[in-house]
């Protein structure tokens, strides 16, 4: 999940993470360009990444700051390796979250149950972006019926200290 806010509202989204760059300290997922997370992140750059995984009883909250890529080196690499089945998603000719009046799908009736050819995918590029969120912090908590453990990471100060939970 990720969290923006613009002005004194929060917005939270599920987003697919397509790329962690450990060495760089940075978290990437693709979206819209028109969509409300890339107005909010233009207005503040703040971003909230939180994980859970059941398997492992963990739960992470990192805190960054966003750079959208739109129609840059980064967004043509990217948008080479994505699938068609996930570039058909930049298709739609309307903004996400926009108001319609009935219920819809987000692409025209030749793609809903087909898959465009590369070459019909490229339009999409015009929607597509990268976002690169430089993690500066982030806290980690350890579920367990023993007692739950935290402690926050300051990647900046290369330093952690432990926190109650």
């Amino acid at each position: 999940m990720v969290i923006v806010s613009k002005n004194d509202e929060a917005d939270g989204r599920i987003v697919v993470l397509r790329g962690a760059f450990r060495d760089k300290n940075i978290l990437r997922f693709h979206t819209d360009i028109r969509s409300a997370k890339v107005s909010s992140l233009k207005e503040n750059k703040k971003i909230y990444f939180v994980f859970y995984s059941k398997k492992r009883k963990i739960q992470v909250r990192a805190e960054g700051v966003a750079v959208v890529n739109f129609n840059n080196t980064i967004t043509k690499d990217a948008w080479e390796k994505t699938q068609i089945i996930s570039r058909k998603c930049y298709l739609s000719s309307q903004a996400p979250g926009e108001f319609l009046e009935e219920s819809a799908s987000n692409l025209s009736k030749d793609f809903e149950s087909n898959l465009p050819t590369k070459e019909e995918s490229e339009t999409g590029y015009k929607n597509f972006c990268v976002i690169e969120s430089k993690i500066k912090t982030f806290e980690w908590l350890y579920l367990a019926s023993q007692g739950h453990r935290r402690a926050k990471f300051d990647l900046d100060k290369n330093n952690s200290i432990w926190m109650m939970p």
